[in-house]
């Protein structure tokens, strides 16, 4: 193995792993001509002259201050988030670069892994199966895989909230390279985590977050839609939201504009290009291999709590904690998280070299999402910081 194949492989080791009865909606459709997230009216911070009294000056000016102040503390090449303010309107902002090489800048449509915020769209397409009547949130996995084990005790349900107790493929992955880099497919990963057995009950308050869950679910999809997990994302979401930069992990997609991320080594940056194997896509799949951009991520978040995904009844149960792990709250397809008051759901997504995450507050216009892609970077904490920000604002303004 030459020696910097092998560094690379070193620094994988060491790295954190990736995660990464309502009422009916009735299905996004678009006229022709027309889409039904466009956001071509998204307000571009940079281009905000610097101390100008135009309209949403005072919130571009908050944006760009906190990129500007969590790209230095955190000490990465850039960062870029779009906020949905309380009257609806968008602004975006970036600080930063998209690589510790070179100038070019993050913008709105700049593609990048989005690792597990894939689950919420996952769990958007069950969601619209349960309104449809397709399934139930309390049917069980051996309705469809009647030899999984506990499958009898483990529901819809404690997948998406991962209370189900069962563990979690990658963690079985271990430091084996060629388990990391072979292709695998879901019954494959599924019975890797059947092998290390049970790690809670079905239906316990505590959580056990495991990628295993949502390829069971995008399993389950398949079977009940009668197509593929990605046709139902395609064709239920993507399409209808005119998600234009908005695909899945694949080969070629350095070739179509993804950008690299990026490792910080004591020799400096080590670009994901350097070793596109690792992980395998298929490690992934519907637990967490999408590809997205903010601005997308706006557009499918802004439906989601507008109730244009799934009937806002249908949201406020996903929004409800069920069970509690690794210090979050987890509902249905998200995390369950109080913002200045304000009960707010999200997502966050980790892979190697990308984070990327989802915010918003219900019965409310206030949405936040937010890409980097350094390993070293953290869009949890300054997303929620801007949505404490701008209901400040909001009370503020009042």
């Amino acid at each position: 193995m030459k020696t910097k194949q092998l560094l690379i492989v070193l620094v994988l080791f060491v790295m954190l792993l990736p995660g990464c009865g309502a009422k009916e909606t009735p299905m996004l459709t678009v006229p022709d001509g027309a889409q039904a997230g466009d956001l071509t009216g998204m307000i571009d911070c940079e281009s905000q002259p610097k101390d100008s009294e135009t309209e949403y000056a005072a919130e571009c000016s908050t944006l760009i201050a906190l990129l500007d102040q969590q790209v230095e503390m955190q000490n990465i090449p850039g960062m870029v988030m779009a906020v949905r303010l309380a009257d609806g309107t968008v602004i975006w902002g970036t600080s930063g670069h998209i690589s510790p090489f070179g100038k070019e800048r993050w913008n709105a449509h700049t593609p990048s892994l989005i690792a597990s915020v894939t689950k919420t769209f996952t769990a958007v397409v069950v969601m619209q199966l349960v309104e449809q009547a397709k399934l139930s949130l309390d049917d069980t996995v051996a309705t469809w895989f009647p030899e999984q084990p506990n499958g009898d005790r483990i529901t819809v349900r404690m997948l998406l909230s991962h209370t189900s107790g069962l563990a979690n493929y990658q963690d079985t992955f271990g430091t084996d390279i060629e388990k990391w880099t072979r292709e695998w497919t879901p019954e494959e990963l599924i019975a890797e985590a059947n092998k290390a057995g049970p790690v809670g009950e079905p239906g316990s308050k505590v959580a056990h977050y495991s990628n295993t869950n949502y390829i069971i679910l995008g399993l389950i999809i398949e079977k009940v839609a009668g197509n593929s997990w990605a046709h139902e994302v395609e064709t239920r979401i993507i399409k209808p939201l005119g998600l234009k930069d908005t695909t899945f992990v694949n080969e070629g997609m350095w070739d179509e504009g993804v950008i690299p991320g990026y490792l910080k080594t004591s020799d400096g940056y080590l670009s994901s290009l350097e070793f596109p194997w690792y992980p395998h896509a298929s490690t992934a799949w519907a637990a967490g291999g999408m590809v997205s951009t903010v601005s997308d991520l706006m557009t499918f978040a802004s439906a989601l709590f507008d109730g244009k995904l799934v009937s806002r009844e249908t949201l406020a149960i996903m929004a409800q904690s069920v069970g509690t792990g690794g210090g979050r709250e987890w509902g249905l397809g998200g995390g369950v998280a109080e913002v200045a008051g304000r009960e707010g759901f999200g997502m966050g997504g980790d892979t190697t070299g990308y984070h990327a995450f989802f915010i918003g507050v219900l019965d409310s216009k206030l949405v936040v999402t937010a890409l980097v892609n350094t390993e070293e970077g953290d869009v949890i904490s300054p997303s929620i910081a801007a949505l404490q920000q701008y209901i400040s604002q909001q009370i503020e303004s009042k």
